[in-house]
């Protein structure tokens, strides 16, 4: 009785999914006959250390992680990112399995003689091409937000490779958008909720960053982009992956921003960067809730890091002048052809890859 009851049950909340009725109402195809078929979501949290994981478990920032820990069997694993320690070079080598795919997140290469930024369209899809051109892309089939690459992924959405919401905002009239944004009106509220909340914090932060001596320019454009990128970024790439994993995708892979965007600026240990991890500890939750619902294919839940962070002082504080400066006096060059040391982080471009 008591089975029966649960599975009217699940196939009730199947029935006014928003995922499900987002896939029936954008004409989105489904993988058939793949229910004995396992599939794998992998979330990618960008830029979070072990050392300032557990400190967040340990302040309750991350109560589903810890109830995954605590009670669904889930075991925390070390993992070594390799070099470079960042996204692009792990991500090169998930995706392609090509260790030390690129030499740094930015950096001149020898062949083209430009600077290659992976946080731009055309450095990243140059990168993947010849990544592409040798191997086959872990994410064949499946679907990848928010990576540097897409990984072969039939449909890639926000990535640096392939900016934007990818072929389905291509392929999809307007009114079926339309139906889908008034279905997910509730997801939209929320969205706006939280936009006003972090723009009052972006703003207190801004206050706060003039007081400390930043400047005024980087500090007024990270604004928008810690708005963009820790809001309205995370919750697309939710609504977007729950889809998918309402499809039956065989993988989909995403990567969280709103940790990185904030440690990158404040620093891994900071409260602004602590306060990011809720909404991602909320997103990971909603994901992996639809992951067990998905009456596609079973679904494992890998979450994982691809690299961490460490407070650091600049060389510039030390040194007097920048690395570009103290290497073009080494070889005593006159000029310096190198990435400019004012252009900024990535803190403030990832927000273009909503499109």
């Amino acid at each position: 009785m008591f089975a029966r009851w649960s599975a009217r049950l699940r196939w009730l909340r199947r029935r006014f999914s928003r995922s499900e009725w987002g896939v029936y109402l954008l004409g989105l195809p489904r993988i058939r006959g793949a229910e004995n078929e396992r599939g794998l979501l992998l979330v990618q949290i960008d830029g979070l250390s072990r050392t300032q994981l557990e400190r967040a478990i340990a302040d309750n920032r991350l109560p589903h992680l810890k109830r995954l820990l605590d009670r669904e069997k889930y075991r925390l694993h070390t993992f070594y990112s390799g070099l470079p320690s960042s996204t692009p070079g792990v991500q090169g080598e998930l995706h392609y399995g090509e260790r030390c795919a690129v030499p740094a997140f930015s950096f001149r290469e020898n062949q083209s003689r430009r600077i290659m930024r992976m946080f731009e369209q055309a450095s990243a899809s140059s990168i993947e091409s010849r990544l592409a051109s040798t191997n086959t892309g872990l994410l064949t089939g499946g679907a990848s937000y928010c990576n540097i690459y897409s990984g072969g992924a039939d449909e890639s959405r926000f990535c640096a490779a392939t900016i934007g919401w990818g072929n389905v905002a291509r392929a999809t009239n307007l009114p079926r958008w339309l139906s889908v944004l008034l279905w997910h009106s509730p997801s939209l509220l929320r969205v706006i909720e939280l936009s006003v909340i972090e723009l009052a914090l972006a703003l207190w932060d801004f206050a706060g960053g003039l007081s400390s001596g930043f400047h005024l320019g980087k500090e007024l454009k990270f604004i928008p982009s810690r708005v963009a990128v820790s809001i309205m970024l995370r919750e697309l790439t939710v609504m977007g992956a729950s889809m998918d994993l309402a499809r039956g995708l065989p993988i989909v892979h995403l990567n969280l921003l709103g940790y990185d965007e904030q440690a990158h600026r404040r620093g891994p240990g900071s409260a602004f960067a602590h306060w990011s991890l809720k909404g991602i500890d909320s997103a990971v939750r909603r994901l992996w809730n639809e992951a067990q619902r998905s009456a596609a294919r079973d679904y494992d839940v890998w979450v994982f890091s691809d690299h961490g962070q460490q407070h650091t002082i600049p060389y510039p504080t030390i040194a007097g002048k920048t690395i570009q400066r103290a290497i073009a006096d080494v070889f005593d060059r006159g000029s310096v052809e190198a990435t400019d040391p004012r252009a900024g982080g990535v803190q403030s471009s990832r927000a273009k890859w909503l499109g």
